[in-house]
């Protein structure tokens, strides 16, 4: 291999950074559901060829490198192919990050790598970096239908309706969220674009629960979502948390996405979320299934490594 550059991506790169995925994790962790479809539905959150980066060597992509959130602080992550290891690809893509994060102001960056990949989370260290956070994807494989869900009293389970609930059900989500570790507030412009325009918009996957006039909880689902029905958002509202509602939701999940021959459900969590996510999801017959460990950097003024 000739000396490496990062270039941008384009899109016409999604099915080899597809395989790349799918080969790390599946030397990681012996599975990946990832899907090229998947990739592509994460590039529309981003401007490509300013965001996405790649390595080449010859006709094949051997590294992949992406800024997810641009802002006080920039989340990016990193994959080198596994037939490429031992040559500093990890290096170029995670120092080319930091450079382009410090030209773009910041001081801060976060680079989240594979919970398995102790070579990536190795580099990092050695880099600076301090883990922030774990992140893991919970799966279940439902065997038979599910329970019904159990309400509390003063909760009514209503069909989402994109013309009159779009804009409470935003601002209800963006609420619940509000003091979530990391969160970064969405627009309902690009909300609405992203979930409301996406080509798997299903409004009967997902979940309105009113108490009264207002929206106390609900969920975002999407069939064939990374190798399943996927539990895109799961969200209570502060006073109505503590009640049972979570798992009434999750099991209303299930039971959407039983009725529709998905019966491999996944969603991501926040291994140490203050609200009990994880213990919840755990009760409920999920599994953790692949993980990703969030490390941070200060920047500082200090100069970067030479590519």
């Amino acid at each position: 291999m000739e000396r490496a550059f990062l270039t941008p991506a384009v899109a016409a790169d999604a099915g080899a950074v597809t395989e790349l995925v799918l080969a790390l994790e599946s030397s990681l962790y012996g599975h990946s559901a990832f899907s090229q479809t998947d990739l592509e539905d994460e590039w529309l959150e981003i401007d490509l060829e300013r965001d996405a980066r790649v390595i080449r060597d010859r006709d094949r992509v051997v590294g992949y490198g992406v800024v997810r959130e641009r802002g006080e602080v920039w989340r990016v992550e990193g994959y080198v192919h596994p037939d490429a290891l031992g040559r500093g690809l990890g290096t170029l893509i995670a120092t080319g990050l930091e450079e382009d994060a410090a030209r773009g102001g910041t001081r801060r960056i976060q680079n989240a790598v594979l919970e398995a990949d102790s070579a990536a989370r190795g580099l990092l260290e050695s880099l600076g970096y301090s883990t922030v956070r774990v992140f893991r994807e919970m799966r279940i494989e439902l065997e038979a239908p599910p329970p019904v869900p159990e309400w509390p009293d003063g909760l009514r389970v209503l069909a989402f309706d994109p013309e009159h609930d779009a804009l409470e059900f935003h601002a209800a989500h963006q609420e619940a969220f509000a003091d979530a570790w990391g969160y970064t507030r969405r627009e309902f412009e690009s909300w609405s674009k992203l979930t409301l325009g996406g080509e798997r918009f299903d409004p009967a996957l997902w979940c309105v629960v009113r108490a009264g006039d207002e929206i106390a909880a609900g969920t975002i689902c999407r069939a064939d979502t990374y190798g399943g029905g996927w539990v895109e958002v799961l969200f209570t509202r502060r006073p109505w948390r503590k009640r049972g509602v979570g798992a009434a939701l999750l099991a209303d999940s299930f039971g959407r996405f039983w009725e529709r021959g998905e019966h491999s459900v996944g969603l991501g969590v926040d291994a140490a979320s203050d609200t009990g996510a994880f213990r919840l999801y755990e009760r409920a017959g999920m599994a953790p299934a692949l993980g990703w460990v969030a490390y941070e950097k200060e920047l500082g003024g200090a100069s970067l490594p030479r590519r």
